[in-house]
């Protein structure tokens, strides 16, 4: 079966001569759908390189990027604005919600870059909103509501197009513990249920408990890859 996202001798360097950056160094790993894999890492380790790749946010300087089987390096700027539109869901740990607007308008937002019709977009946007636990906050300004309830709004934005994987960048990094629970309960649920494959990069070794599969990364390289057994794996 080919795998949905596959790094083939990945390297991304910044800077030129003495002055050159491995961000990454000949990175090999491949991802099936439906997984759910955490990536660790100290700052500079590359982890967040790595996600900037996946997401079509970054290119390689050298290696191949594959999703769904088709190299990417012959993608041009459309084309990844394509895939990230139709193909992944993003979460960050600022939340990047849209100030003054309501929950289920900020979901809706992807849906209107797709030029999808409005009763459409917000049938989808509140059907969302109902899967993070959030029915009853759709017409609450973002002021309105605590930074746990915003996560789940950004992850209710990041699901509503239906992607195939979703991306979290640190999604707990701004929450207190018992609400980082609550939030990794819904992405497990959300994996495990809806086979969102989900990737999350994260400092966190309490947070990378939750995913099947961790990759440790180091100084551009990726130094281990580890599958959990169901007795590793964070109790949700």
């Amino acid at each position: 079966m080919v795998p949905l996202i596959a790094f083939d001798k990945v390297s991304k360097f910044y800077g030129r001569g003495e002055a050159t950056i491995r961000a990454l160094d000949q990175i090999d790993f491949s991802i099936s759908g439906g997984e759910f894999l955490a990536i660790m890492g100290p700052s500079g380790s590359g982890k967040s390189t790595a996600m900037n790749i996946i997401g079509g946010l970054d290119r390689p300087t050298s290696g191949e990027y594959r999703f769904q089987g088709v190299p990417t390096s012959g993608f041009d700027r459309a084309q990844l604005t394509l895939m990230r539109r139709h193909m992944l869901g993003f979460v960050f740990q600022g939340f990047n919600l849209l100030a003054r607007t309501s929950a289920v308008e900020n979901v809706e937002l992807p849906l209107v870059y797709r030029g999808m019709e409005h009763r459409e977009r917000r049938r989808r946007a509140l059907l969302a909103l109902d899967q993070v636990g959030l029915s009853g906050r759709a017409d609450h300004t973002t002021q309105e509501l605590s930074g746990g309830q915003q996560q789940r709004v950004a992850i209710a934005r990041a699901i509503v197009t239906d992607p195939a994987v979703l991306l979290a960048d640190e999604p707990t990094g701004n929450l207190d513990t018992k609400t980082s629970v609550e939030i990794m309960h819904l992405i497990t649920r959300l994996n495990r249920e809806n086979g969102i494959t989900v990737i999350m990069v994260t400092h966190e070794e309490d947070i990378a408990a939750y995913g099947r599969r961790l990759l440790r990364f180091v100084d551009g390289h990726l130094v281990s890859d580890e599958q959990r057994t169901a007795e590793v794996q964070h109790a949700v």
